[in-house]
């Protein structure tokens, strides 16, 4: 038996116009918001679509911009984003620039005339006239919030983790272990993520009096293959690091790959601290100690704000919130 409106009323106690209000679209109480957020999903409520995009005007469609469909840590957010969003009755739009500026613009002409209720945005270290192109969709009243990075020049909703205290806790352990040569395998130089992420690793041995070694630092732009090739360059040294530090998944993957062919042993032979927590670095013996990024949680808070944007409520616009990561600890670092 289908869920009516009438059916919601009576499980919260909310009165049925301001149920209705709120299914369609209209700003209410935030703790009214939260009890029928939480009875729509417990009772299966689910309204019909075109009946719906009729009656509001909506495509009832979310554009999510990312620069690659193979990134494991993207695509879990995106997971998380459509658990979030589905029970709204809202589909998700997937774009893919492929980390090409020019291309990103033609296909932001293309969003403009689908009438899309709002954008999820990677900004990926996008360098250029983006802010420009993102201004367009915020002047009409299309919501964006961007993820894992801001959109430099332009204030906007954001969600974010705490890049540098997540490096420096990281390097601050392998410090505490003994360590003093680690080698950090970095991301893009233009990042925003990887110059905070940076910053947490130097600021570490700052605060314990180390001195910073930067020729054991590795740009390989959170590339797998890249990684490759640097993590090789770094233990080609004569005097190679005692442990590295590759600080994005696709770095970790590309390290685990050359550490197999070089048949290195961990830990005995080098210590290794990863980054997320994901099916490549869950795959090896032993297990790694690793940064973890809540993604279930980023994608759950850029669809609640999202949802909070298209409701006509954009009191704390713009909005940024920071997550935490955590630091889980196994069996890849030796002390020494």
């Amino acid at each position: 038996m289908s869920i009516t409106l009438r059916d919601l009323s009576r499980h919260t106690g909310v009165s049925l116009g301001t149920v209705s209000r709120y299914i369609n679209g209209e700003t209410v109480r935030e703790k009214t918001r939260e009890k029928l957020e939480a009875a729509i999903k417990e009772l299966g409520y689910k309204e019909n679509i075109v009946t719906k995009a009729k009656r509001t005007g909506s495509s009832m469609t979310i554009a999510v911009v990312l620069s690659a469909l193979n990134a494991e840590f993207v695509m879990k957010i995106v997971e998380a984003l459509d658990n979030e969003l589905s029970p709204h009755m809202f589909s998700l739009l997937l774009v893919n620039f492929h980390e090409d500026p020019a291309y990103l613009k033609k296909r932001f002409e293309e969003l403009r005339f689908r009438k899309i209720d709002g954008l999820i945005f990677f900004p990926s270290g996008l360098e250029g006239d983006i802010a420009n192109e993102i201004k367009t969709f915020l002047d009409a009243k299309i919501p964006v919030v961007a993820i894992d990075d801001f959109v430099h020049g332009l204030e906007t909703d954001a969600v974010v983790v705490d890049n540098r205290n997540s490096t420096f806790r990281a390097t601050e352990y392998l410090i505490q272990q003994g360590h003093r040569k680690i080698g950090f395998l970095a991301g893009r130089k233009n990042s925003f993520v990887a110059q905070n992420r940076y910053k947490g690793c130097r600021e570490a041995f700052e605060a314990y009096d180390i001195p910073w070694d930067e020729s054991l630092v590795r740009w390989a732009d959170f590339e797998m293959n890249k990684a490759r090739k640097m993590f090789n360059e770094l233990m080609k040294s004569p005097d190679p690091p005692t442990a590295v530090f590759p600080t994005n998944y696709d770095m970790t993957i590309g390290t685990l790959l050359s550490i197999v062919n070089k048949k290195i042993s961990i830990p005995e032979d080098l210590s290794l601290f990863g980054y997320d927590q994901f099916s490549g670095t869950e795959a090896v013996s032993p297990k790694l100690s690793l940064v973890v990024q809540p993604v279930d949680k980023i994608g759950k808070t850029a669809a609640e704000i999202l949802l909070k944007r298209i409701r006509g409520n954009w009191d704390d616009f713009p909005k940024t919130v920071e997550l935490n990561t955590k630091m889980i600890i196994r069996d890849s670092i030796k002390k020494i």
